[in-house]
């Protein structure tokens, strides 16, 4: 059985349209993460809901996904058959899907790569799994969640934390448990501290 997707609300996919019909007549110069495209002719696409997971929920006893918060909706983007870049939403107070930023980076193309790896894997031929991402900021780490009835299997994004082989299907809970060890090697700021975190 493939992986699967969730149906986004309908605002999402429209704020992402709307932004792309504004950069399209964007000069060159000003494009940024979408340079070398032709903003009007990208297609948002495999629509997947973000999560994100903050330090203190992923280092904290027992933590797992149920700590996560749903913060929006990412797409990516293609142009002649070749994703090159992402687009992402967030909901503002009322709850409705507000256009966020588009991305070039390298999280663009290794998300790409680990799709076709969830395609592959033995357990989505054989079981249903809900396409999501998970994002974790105090570590820079991204990974595709296959959310599933026989459990969450998660695939890091490259460039992964040091020690942790992206584009490998990990149990959630093995490659949570290699993040919080990592993220409890963060040193903790009193509030007054001016280094930022």
């Amino acid at each position: 059985m493939p992986v699967t997707q969730s149906t986004p609300p309908s605002e999402a996919e429209e704020a992402v349209r709307a932004a792309l019909d504004h950069f399209a007549g964007v000069p060159e110069t000003r494009l940024h993460a979408l340079a070398g495209t032709r903003p009007a002719e990208l297609a948002p696409t495999v629509p997947h809901p973000v999560y994100t997971l903050g330090l203190s929920d992923l280092t904290a006893a027992g933590a797992g996904l149920g700590t996560t918060q749903a913060t929006g909706w990412r797409y990516l983007l293609r142009q002649d058959d070749q994703v090159v870049a992402s687009a992402e939403t967030v909901a503002d107070q009322a709850g409705r899907a507000l256009f966020s930023h588009f991305n070039s980076g390298p999280f663009v193309a290794s998300t790409a790569a680990a799709l076709s790896t969830a395609e592959g894997l033995a357990e989505t031929q054989e079981g249903s799994y809900e396409l999501r991402l998970l994002h974790v900021p105090a570590l820079y780490a991204m990974a595709l969640w296959l959310h599933g009835d026989a459990g969450d299997l998660l695939i890091p994004l490259a460039p992964a934390p040091e020690g942790i082989e992206a584009n490998r299907a990990y149990p959630a809970d093995e490659l949570l448990g290699e993040l919080a060890e990592r993220g409890r090697q963060i040193p903790a700021l009193a509030p007054d501290d001016t280094r930022g975190a």
